[in-house]
């Protein structure tokens, strides 16, 4: 074996001493941890935004009352899928207990379980009788938002197809309205939108299939604070003999009638003969439309601010028309009126003959917010010599 000149292997004790020196250099320092920044350079400053939520490894705050959040719990996260089983299988009766038992549990269903409330509620009809996933919707509506509950939404379905015609079972409606629970704000609105305002508007398409729905539920919703004062006597107004259960729902502010003034008249020129109090003055009206029609007619008296109640009218004219009162109602409910800024319904409040000599229009209850009388004449020309309309401020 050839040996090694002892030079050449001093030199290679060397340079091994060297790279060990030099690994030992560049590896003894500890690294840095993961996920820490790196220094900042000379001149520059860095803000640090602390996190929203608490630091890693702290506990987290107690849900409110100390226990935890109830839409994060066990039983809330799985609620959907034991329902969706329920709809698949409404017979199921293993499934159906698990449902009944995680809904207990959950005070506060995720949107997802609240949305089968829909299906389930075809899957459990009201024809079938008093069946326990009947009573699991019963349940799952005293427990939903409105915006997905389910007997909310049933109540604004049956009003819908009432107000296409088709006839639909009162009960099932008045079952939904009974059981909508945080839905029952919703619930009446439907009512209010879907027949009561037809029920006060000239012209309205208040379908015969709504009439005993409006029966049946608005005493409900009245009760409960959800049917505005002045649509109800609007409605009885207009509907007359054929009001029914809405005539013992109407009130009225205490208060003494008296004559009433519009504060602005507006349609005719020389309107204002209409309202001067002076029998032998009057006005000519015509029955040609105007663009504000359904408000204005072809005179309108406009009182400011409206009347607390109006109670009765008087009539005197030459030629046969009717006379309609305006109604305020809150902002999105009725007809909107854009130009004043306000929404209304129209009930017609007096038919008059015209015969030329005084007629009185008796209101079977005191109309609320009465913000104007309008006048429409049904012949193409008539004589209108004065109204006098009383009520309360």
């Amino acid at each position: 074996m050839r040996r090694f000149p002892l030079r050449t292997l001093l030199l290679m004790v060397l340079a091994l001493i060297v790279f060990a020196r030099l690994y030992w250099a560049t590896h003894s320092k500890q690294p840095k941890e993961a996920g820490e920044p790196p220094s900042p350079g000379p001149g520059m400053q860095v803000d640090v935004v602390p996190p929203s939520g608490p630091p890693k490894g702290a506990p987290k705050a107690p849900a409110p009352g100390g226990g935890p959040s109830s839409s994060a719990s066990p039983a809330c996260v799985t609620l959907d899928r034991t329902l969706d089983a329920v709809v698949r299988n409404p017979e199921d009766a293993a499934a159906l207990a698990e449902a009944q038992r995680k809904l207990e549990a959950c005070l506060e269903p995720p949107v997802r379980a609240c949305e089968l409330g829909a299906a389930l509620a075809v899957r459990a009809p009201m024809a079938a009788g008093d069946t326990p996933a009947r009573g699991l919707l019963k349940a799952l509506c005293q427990r939903c938002p409105a915006e997905t509950n389910a007997c909310a939404g049933g109540v604004a379905r049956v009003l819908m197809e009432g107000s296409t015609g088709h006839t639909r079972d009162t009960a099932e409606a008045l079952w939904y309205l009974e059981n909508a629970g945080p839905g029952t704000p919703a619930a009446c609105a439907a009512l209010v939108r879907l027949a009561l305002v037809p029920a006060a508007t000239t012209g309205g398409k208040f379908q015969e299939p709504l009439r005993p729905l409006l029966s049946a539920l608005a005493p409900r919703c009245a009760g409960a604070g959800h049917l505005p004062a002045a649509v109800v006597s609007a409605a009885v107004v207009h509907q007359g003999a054929q009001a029914g259960e809405l005539t013992g729902l109407a009130t009225a502010p205490a208060g003494s009638p008296t004559p009433m003034t519009p504060a602005q008249i507006t349609g005719a020129e020389a309107g204002s003969h209409a309202f001067d109090g002076k029998e032998r003055s009057g006005v000519d009206l015509g029955n040609g439309r105007t663009p504000r029609w359904e408000a204005d007619g072809a005179l309108r008296g406009q009182f400011e601010p409206p009347l607390k109640q109006l109670t009765s009218l008087r009539v005197r004219a030459k030629g046969a028309g009717s006379l309609r009162a305006i109604v305020r109602l809150p902002p999105g409910v009725g007809m909107e009126d854009q130009e004043r800024d306000t929404f209304f319904v129209n009930p017609t409040v007096c038919q008059f003959k015209g015969t030329g000599q005084w007629e009185t229009c008796t209101l079977p209850v005191p109309l609320l917010d009465v913000e104007a009388i309008s006048v429409f004449p049904a012949l193409p020309r008539i004589a209108f010599y004065e109204l006098e309309a009383s009520g309360t401020r």
